[in-house]
């Protein structure tokens, strides 16, 4: 989701379309395998597997997803992930990865260095 905001260019709409499905059936697995009718992932109780997931998900969201949108049962976890870890300290957890899409393009010199990964990446 931030390759094309780091690269200063756009996504083909196709693969868009298709990481935008891949990302909606992981939310599903989320909520269904994982989360089901648990407060936190692992149990009643906040654990690392909540962390990894949280930070996992602020990724899309930074990049402008509206992950928990439509999805309310996450969207509780996601207010009981924050609460658990304290509101200031979740904030301050993700300051850098929420402010990476103002980020400025990478320099021409460091678009041609990461060129041949990005078309593995891309394809």
């Amino acid at each position: 989701m931030l390759f094309p905001v780091f690269l200063g260019e756009q996504v083909p709409p196709e693969m868009l379309a298709s990481t935008l499905a891949e990302l909606d059936g992981c939310l599903q697995l989320l909520e269904d395998k994982f989360l089901k009718d648990q407060d936190f992932l692992a149990g009643p109780h906040i654990s690392v597997a909540d962390l990894v997931a949280i930070t996992e998900l602020m990724h899309p969201i930074s990049a402008g997803c509206q992950v928990f949108k439509s999805r309310p049962k996450l969207a509780a976890w996601h207010k009981r992930v924050e609460a658990a870890v304290g509101e200031d300290l979740f904030q301050e957890a993700h300051a850098a990865v929420m402010k990476a899409k103002d980020m400025p393009p990478a320099d021409t010199a460091t678009k041609e260095r990461l060129k041949p990964l990005m078309q593995f990446l891309l394809k």
